[in-house]
């Protein structure tokens, strides 16, 4: 086993997602821990020893084998962006001296400095625990290489910003905790970067380290050598081989991903029945950026989820038809699809004695038999949409959800009951039906009402409900009431009816529970009521 210990010297990470330098990079992404070993390799004398036990690292000189890592990380706590205003380079006030005006004097000088202040973001998390791994349970390094890379790592001092100080040592016999992040694509809720064959090939190719050195030398050369046919020599090779320019140095970006899942996602086999969509409900959660509004209500589901439907749709054009399907719920002919597609399930605070029905983020439904390829593919589509632009209700951050214990709201199972599936099930947004009762009387109409949603459970994969309670409001605090929220449209104007409900089944169901006309679009989202969380 090979294992990488790294302690936070200063108790937080700073590090910005790759995508949104606002936002702190948190658990650590197993490829920025590679760059930090490169940089080392780079800036210490790019040993060729330590450069061949990188390239045994990346999977280079072990047949092209790609390995990532499990991941021991402690919880953090993402603290609010600051901008601070960081000086550049010295410019001059004083305007250039007239042939008859002297200019400042030497010593006058420091005062008639403008010290440019450009605004840099600097993206931190707070830890609860100082001390991070990495571990790669089927990698066993030779010994001269563990060896190498037990001193590589001695010279790593920070990962991220500057100021993001950090101790990295070999693993050898340490108690380690059992790791919270596992390479998991099927259950993915995150995808961090990794380093594949050829990772450090293309950061030697981007730092272009010789070049460098050796323009740096002939502009010394250019300026300072003794004799002027050695100066001009250095002049003529500035101009012919790097066209008077210093030679370029790109910030390397790892296109390589891997998905993630936390571990106690995949604890338990399935043996509760389930819908068709998946268990495994990738949570965002939202925070305002540019809005009057601290807070967005639970009755405002539809204009959030028609937003980000359109953000993403609006990011799939270079993805296969099958993954726009998924992502639109539409084929290619925009017909809609038949078979389940991506549907959204608003989480918000309810079922609380103090909820309010506020919206902590949004959870997106794949369906169950989504192959891991296609996974893939949606979640690297979703992972670039990062903000919504709402109108009037102002704009507003979406952040992957990768705290250790998240929110209760914010938690998969909650909204699941995972793996211990529940028999009682309430709604917190409204059933929209497939169609107006025919009925006449009220107590018939209830009836039918109810026939149409047990029908729908069955169109979902879910066993037919023993009782459907057809209610105006919800059993769990802090949703609103049906009528507090807009009714659906159909294409030919008129609206949809639309009710809570109580579905009660014979034996325990695991969701999610999506229900209804709405159930692609944040409707009849349902939660269970066995256990309701109150403390």
């Amino acid at each position: 086993m090979l294992v990488f210990g790294i302690r936070y010297l200063n108790g937080f990470v700073a590090a910005s997602e790759p995508d949104d330098l606002e936002k702190a990079e948190w658990p650590p992404h197993p490829g920025r821990i590679f760059m930090a070993l490169a940089a080392a390799h780079f800036q210490t004398g790019a040993d060729p020893g330590e450069r061949a036990a990188l390239r045994w690292l990346d999977g280079s000189e072990r047949g092209g084998e790609i390995s990532v890592p499990h991941i021991v990380a402690p919880k953090a706590l993402l603290r609010d962006t600051v901008t601070s205003y960081v000086p550049v380079n010295d410019e001059p006030i004083w305007k250039p001296a007239k042939p008859k005006q002297k200019p400042p004097p030497p010593l006058q000088s420091v005062p008639g400095i403008m010290r440019v202040r450009n605004p840099r973001s600097f993206a931190r998390a707070w830890l609860d625990n100082d001390t991070a791994w990495l571990m790669w349970p089927n990698l066993d390094p030779p010994e001269d290489c563990r060896q190498v890379l037990e001193g590589l790592c001695a010279k790593v001092t920070r990962i991220g910003h500057s100021s993001s100080m950090v101790q990295m040592w070999l693993a050898n016999g340490e108690k380690i905790d059992e790791p919270n992040w596992l390479p998991d694509d099927e259950h993915a809720t995150i995808r961090l970067r990794i380093a594949g064959p050829g990772t450090l090939d293309y950061l030697e190719q981007e730092y272009n380290a010789r070049a460098v050195e050796d323009y740096a030398k002939l502009k010394v050369a250019a300026e300072t050598a003794s004799g002027n046919k050695l100066r001009k020599t250095a002049k003529q090779r500035i101009e012919q081989v790097y066209g008077n320019r210093p030679p370029p140095q790109q910030r390397p970006r790892l296109s390589l991903y891997q998905g993630y899942a936390r571990a106690d996602a995949r604890s338990n086999e399935i043996i509760k029945p389930g819908s068709v969509f998946s268990l495994h409900v990738i949570t965002l959660q939202l925070e305002p950026d540019n809005s009057s509004y601290r807070e967005l209500d639970l009755s405002n589901t539809l204009t959030i989820v028609a937003r980000l439907r359109e953000s993403i749709i609006s990011h799939s054009n270079s993805e296969t038809g099958r993954v726009r399907a998924i992502l639109s719920g539409h084929d290619g002919d925009d017909k809609p699809l038949r078979e389940p597609h991506l549907a959204f399930l608003p989480l918000a605070f309810t079922g609380h004695e103090h909820a309010d029905g506020h919206l902590l983020g949004l959870g997106l439904a794949l369906p169950a038999d989504v192959i891991r390829d296609e996974r893939r593919a949606v979640l690297r589509v979703i992972a670039q949409v990062r903000q919504l632009k709402l109108g009037p209700l102002g704009v507003w951050r979406l952040m992957t959800v990768t705290e250790s214990r998240p929110p209760w709201n914010l938690r998969p199972e909650t909204w699941t009951a995972y793996p211990e599936g529940a028999t009682q099930w309430s709604t917190v947004t409204p059933i929209a039906f497939d169609r107006h009762p025919k009925a006449k009387n009220k107590a018939d109409q209830q009836s039918e009402l109810a026939g149409m949603i047990a029908e729908s459970c069955e169109r979902t994969g879910l066993p037919r409900p023993r009782e459907v309670i057809i209610t105006p409001v919800s059993v769990h605090l802090g949703a609103p009431p049906a009528h507090a929220f807009p009714r659906i449209q159909r294409k030919d104007g008129s609206e949809r009816r639309h009710s809570h409900a109580i579905l009660v089944f014979d034996e325990p169901v695991c969701g999610p529970v999506l229900i209804g006309a709405g159930r692609f679009r944040g409707y009849g989202v349902c939660r269970p009521m066995d256990g309701v969380h109150v403390s």
